[in-house]
């Protein structure tokens, strides 16, 4: 009889470090893949010298359209809330859906322009664009445990006026 209940101990303690070994694979994995997304993004941005945030993705392309083509390609999946994750920085983020529509709950990344200008208009206005996608703890028995965000800035856009 002891040998048996020694041997269910032994059989749940694998478990545990199991389900410890998946979970920290899933998270890894889940943060690779939100570090690729927000790259990408961030690299689609720079490449558009900028992104028009009151605008949708219409099927006509454009920045939003190749953000959404590479979320749907990459099969990223997580979801967030904008307005819990800007850890009130002052910033208006835009949030949008796997379509590159403009959502209020569940986006799957925000995007937030942040204006940098001089005071008397003489040189071009600058500004960079903050984003922020997420990431989860996915464990395969509980699911969904943790939400995490990742953020990231592109380089300064500069725009000349008139």
């Amino acid at each position: 009889m002891r040998e048996a209940i020694g041997g269910t101990w032994l059989f749940q303690i694998v478990i545990v470090f199991v389900l410890l070994f998946s979970g920290f694979m899933c998270l890894t994995i889940n943060q690779s893949k939100a570090f690729n997304v927000k790259d990408r993004i961030i690299q689609t941005i720079q490449s558009y010298n900028g992104i028009d945030l009151s605008s949708q993705c219409n099927g006509t392309g454009g920045a939003l359209c190749e953000i959404a083509d590479y979320l749907i390609e990459s099969a990223y999946r997580t979801r967030g809330d904008c307005k819990t994750a800007s850890d009130n920085d002052g910033l208006n983020y835009y949030g949008f859906d796997y379509r590159g529509r403009t959502t209020t709950r569940d986006a799957a990344f925000c995007i937030a322009k942040v204006s940098v200008n001089d005071s008397n208009g003489e040189l071009p206005s600058v500004s960079y664009y903050r984003v922020i996608v997420f990431y989860q703890l996915d464990l395969p028995i509980f699911h969904d445990l943790f939400n995490f965000k990742i953020k990231g800035d592109t380089k300064t856009i500069y725009v000349r006026n008139g």
